[in-house]
């Protein structure tokens, strides 16, 4: 009896901060979380970013060993410029960029396309939105919500690798199929710490119902993660970045991580136009 009593309690003073966290709006989240990235003249101020330093990769499934490399990214406004070099002919690197119309996006050797890269085009948003790169990019979205008209949805708290988090799921005001958006954001300081992108294709019907029970979907899935958080001109921004990319099919399995490390940030950068042009 004492031990039920005790969990009553326990569970009785926990309804006000359920019931609390359950009212939150998805526009009071990001007014906090953009109180965390810097009040609103540092914000304001920020017109263009350049960040760079060094990028690992590590291939743990479809691939072999380690690569370490340099990496950029650089913003200005809804522009967006994000490549990395790697000294290998067979994976020299990637490059992405949006120059306010048209996305592109690079090659590896004799036109083939790294997994990185493919998964990207195959779900334009994540780079037409600003959304890869989260807080770094000046293009991240949930600067300027109320011109992208995107609808979001909070979904209360979850916990991830040991750490409270916000989950918010967004839907671009343009169709992405099933692509499944979702932001974490720290349940104390509301910092953006990780984004997750996920997408199905559903197995095709065989010809015969042997044929058919072999088949399964493919899954698809993108997680960016932030980390070690410093002040750069009034703005608390991360400076450890990791993408970690998930492909199962039939056929294949892929799991690929690449961890930035960013020594380098300014806001003073001028910043051409053919920047955000991949020729």
């Amino acid at each position: 009896m004492k031990t039920c009593l005790l969990l009553c309690v326990a569970f009785c003073l926990a309804l006000p901060a359920l019931a609390q966290d359950n009212k939150l709006k998805p526009e009071a989240l990001v007014a906090r979380h953009l109180e965390a990235l810097g009040n609103a003249e540092a914000r304001a101020a920020a017109t263009t970013r350049v960040v760079s330093g060094a990028v690992n990769l590590t291939s743990r499934l479809g691939g072999t060993g380690n690569m370490a490399g340099q990496a950029m990214m650089a913003s200005l406004g809804v522009k967006f410029r994000f490549g990395t070099r790697f000294n290998s002919p067979h994976y020299p690197g990637d490059d992405m960029a949006f120059n306010g119309k048209r996305l592109m996006t690079g090659f590896l050797t004799e036109g083939q396309r790294s997994n990185l890269i493919l998964f990207l085009n195959s779900q334009e948003m994540i780079l037409r939105d600003g959304l890869i790169g989260g807080a770094l990019s000046t293009a991240w979205p949930l600067l300027r919500v109320e011109q992208m008209k995107a609808p979001l949805s909070y979904r209360g708290l979850k916990k991830i690798d040991g750490r409270q988090m916000h989950e918010l799921l967004y839907r671009p005001p343009k169709s992405s199929g099933d692509l499944r958006v979702a932001m974490y954001f720290d349940a104390e300081s509301f910092r953006h710490l990780r984004t997750q992108y996920e997408y199905e294709i559903g197995a095709r019907l065989g010809i015969g119902a042997n044929e058919s029970s072999r088949q399964t979907e493919s899954r698809y899935q993108l997680i960016e993660s932030f980390d070690d958080f410093r002040v750069v001109d009034g703005l608390t921004l991360p400076h450890k970045y990791k993408l970690q990319l998930s492909i199962q099919t039939q056929s294949s399995s892929l799991l690929s991580d690449w961890v930035f490390t960013f020594s380098r940030m300014t806001h003073k950068q001028k910043i051409e136009d053919d920047v955000f042009e991949i020729k």
